[in-house]
């Protein structure tokens, strides 16, 4: 009797685990179905405010100067996103939009830190809080955060989708002008936002990288696991989120310029995992190294700061190539 048991105890098991692997390969085929730009958005748009006055960005005082607008859709029936839209002072006609896709470790209101040049060269910038972060934080323990993580890579690409979808609704938004600035995690899975969303019409992927098993690695990333872990981290990260790994997204990028500005010696992002992204990414695209570490890391803030104004140069070029086109 006992016999019998054990077998059919290790049966069951064995069913359990095919059920379980079978359950997971099914979800990593369909990973980012489910975006439905039919759905009402519910819009709920707050009154704009004028900011004038300076910010501390990466420990440099900087001006901060534009105007300021809380926005707040519904991504999916009964999940609300919210975001902060800022714009020029002044805008005669519809303006470009740059969609930003804020760090892992950030909020919407990282926008505030580093619009106003953006603002200021003519564009609006969009910034929301990506699941897990701000408003939209998840309490509970390592089983629901691990379950929030793999949902976040999926939620960050369609919240993305629908806020374009919002967008194109607003009569001084150039529908037709819509970038991406991704930094860091969101560079990530901006990559994936890149691959499904043709309306982007560029994009600067800042201190990104592909490879699950490689931004593993990193040592600043090590540095924070439980020391139980370090073994398995790479397994782990890729079983978790590995249907959203940017190298296998990165091809469908093709025919949307890329620019991708990343740290000689970013110990968050390694180099050779921003390497292994830009040889998957598809043409148009550019690499350039600067002499930093993760922005929110370097010291020398005026590095990272140069690195931003040069991402904002590229963006006007591929502007002005837009505009010349008539698109």
């Amino acid at each position: 009797m006992a016999r019998k048991i054990g077998i059919g105890l290790v049966v069951c098991l064995v069913v359990c685990v095919a059920a379980f692997f079978a359950l997971k390969s099914y979800s990593d085929r369909h990973y980012y179905d489910g975006y439905d730009p039919t759905l009402p958005l519910n819009a709920n748009v707050s009154e704009f405010k004028t900011v004038d006055g300076t910010v501390e960005a990466f420990g440099q005082q900087l001006p901060a100067h534009y105007r300021e607008q809380r926005v707040e859709i519904d991504a999916r029936p009964g999940e609300r996103v919210p975001a902060l839209l800022t714009m020029p002072m002044e805008a005669s006609a519809p303006v470009p939009v740059i969609v930003l896709l804020h760090g892992s470790d950030q909020e919407k209101e990282f926008v505030e830190e580093i619009c106003t040049p953006f603002n200021e060269a003519g564009f609006a910038m969009l910034c929301f809080d990506q699941y897990m972060r701000g408003e939209r934080k998840v309490k509970g323990n390592f089983l629901k955060t691990s379950i929030a993580y793999r949902e976040r890579c999926w939620k960050n690409v369609h919240d993305a989708r629908r806020l374009i979808d919002y967008l194109q609704t607003r009569g001084d938004i150039d529908k037709n002008r819509i970038y991406l600035v991704g930094a860091s995690y969101g560079a990530v899975t901006g990559t994936a936002l890149l691959a499904q969303e043709k309306r982007i019409k560029a994009a600067d992927l800042v201190v990104g990288g592909g490879n699950l098993r490689l931004l593993a690695k990193a040592p600043e990333v090590r540095r924070e696991l439980p020391g139980w872990l370090l073994p398995v981290a790479g397994p782990v990260l890729a079983f978790i989120v590995g249907p959203a790994e940017p190298v296998c997204h990165a091809p469908k990028t093709a025919g949307i310029p890329v620019l991708m500005q990343n740290g000689s010696n970013d110990g968050v992002v390694i180099p050779e995992s921003g390497k292994a992204l830009y040889a998957a990414l598809g043409e148009p695209k550019e690499l350039r190294w600067y002499p930093v570490n993760h922005p929110d890391r370097e010291p020398k803030g005026e590095e990272v700061i140069k690195m931003l104004n040069d991402g904002l140069q590229w963006l006007k070029q591929q502007d002005d190539r837009i505009k010349s086109a008539g698109h």
